[in-house]
């Protein structure tokens, strides 16, 4: 009984501490968008960036930072948010404004096509998507069986089956879809190796996109231009 008290007070603390964090982080939303309202972009995005750092971001707030990011005239910012807001929403809109941003600023990376439609849906809604392969998974084996008691050979099924475990071994391993991340500073050197003593390549503009092939404590492979190179971490923001 007295262990029984003692997790359930453990619990209650957990609960409350949580309740009263979820409640600070409303306050401090409500106040960046009373902020916003108020035309005060400059405080409102020191609170926004203050939630966006504890990864308690809506996509209205991303919208806004978006927003005064651009205004401030610092559009490799926008463009990082503009992105997130696009990953979560499929919202035409937000690509449409990405690429009129690029384009104003000559930049790379950013060119649309089906494929990457595709995979930003994969990504989009990756769980529900898995769950269902799963469900079917499950439904193709309980098939199977009940043909096997049959006499029967699951030809069909079997085939399916190996459809579908192939899908999920490719969602589950991203094996579609590749990470991606904006050029952060100016004259930023993208290297023939993750070394400082490795040849230049050149030098590249905040506000490019690449796809992040690898990435350890201090360098990134990406490809940029359909070529490898390294690039310093501190120069990239990870979308």
């Amino acid at each position: 009984m007295k262990h029984f008290f003692s997790r359930f007070i453990f619990t209650s603390l957990i609960v409350l501490s949580t309740t009263l964090w979820s409640s600070a982080q409303n306050e401090q939303l409500s106040s960046a968008d009373s902020l916003f309202n108020n035309q005060k972009y400059t405080e409102a995005m020191e609170i926004y960036e203050n939630i966006f750092s504890q990864n308690q971001t809506s996509a209205a707030m991303l919208t806004r930072m978006a927003f005064i990011s651009e205004g401030l005239g610092n559009y490799a910012e926008a463009l990082f948010y503009l992105n997130l807001y696009y990953e979560r929403t499929n919202d035409k809109s937000a690509l449409y404004k990405i690429q009129e941003i690029a384009e104003e600023h000559q930049l790379a990376g950013y060119e649309h096509n089906d494929f990457k439609f595709i995979t930003g849906f994969l990504r989009q809604h990756q769980e529900i998507i898995t769950a269902l392969l799963c469900a079917f998974s499950a439904f193709l084996m309980y098939y199977s069986i009940r043909k096997k008691k049959r006499k029967e050979q699951p030809v069909t099924p079997a085939i399916l089956q190996t459809l579908t475990l192939t899908a999920l071994l490719v969602l589950s391993n991203n094996l579609l879809t590749k990470d991606a991340a904006i050029v952060s500073a100016d004259r930023s050197l993208l290297m023939t190796g993750p070394s400082g003593a490795a040849e230049p390549i050149e030098y590249v503009e905040r506000g490019n996109k690449v796809t992040v092939l690898k990435t350890d404590e201090l360098w990134s492979k990406i490809l940029w231009r359909d070529q490898e190179a390294y690039i310093r971490n501190k120069n990239l923001k990870k979308l």
